[in-house]
């Protein structure tokens, strides 16, 4: 069972991978949450690859790439950035044309594909992490 303060923490570290309206996600909660998502995930996918699940495999990579376009939106939002669907359809443009070029280069890890995909994805990374936390939204 769940005593009422242990509650209340579950549903605050939890609140992270739902959208909501009123959640703000500070800079050390944000970099902690994009590690360990990505760590979580990273193990999910490796251990699913050894014993050749692959449905296992592309379901996790859905799962880690919501999440961590999940948690960016929630950030643009508290960096005061208001036009978060442009951010996500550009996201997933990304993503596909990653994908396109990743099969038309025979998923060759040195390719084009991989190189665009990383510098999107650590780029966006950067960004969130040392934009400021809008202070004037209550």
């Amino acid at each position: 069972m769940l005593t009422g303060d242990s509650h209340k923490d579950v549903k605050f570290m939890l609140r992270i991978f739902i959208p909501t309206s009123n959640g703000k996600i500070s800079r050390r909660r944000y970099i902690f949450s994009f590690i360990l998502i990505n760590f979580i995930f990273a193990f999910l996918i490796i251990f699913f690859n050894d014993g050749d699940a692959g449905f296992l495999v592309i379901v996790s990579t859905i799962a880690l790439h919501y999440l961590v376009i999940n948690i960016n939106c929630q950030r643009l939002r508290d960096s005061g950035f208001i036009y978060i669907k442009t951010y996500v359809f550009g996201t997933l443009a990304v993503y596909i044309i990653s994908i396109i070029t990743m099969i038309a280069e025979h998923f060759d890890c040195s390719g084009n594909g991989s190189m665009i995909f990383l510098i999107c994805y650590f780029s966006t990374f950067s960004m969130l992490m040392l934009a400021p936390t809008d202070s004037s939204k209550q």
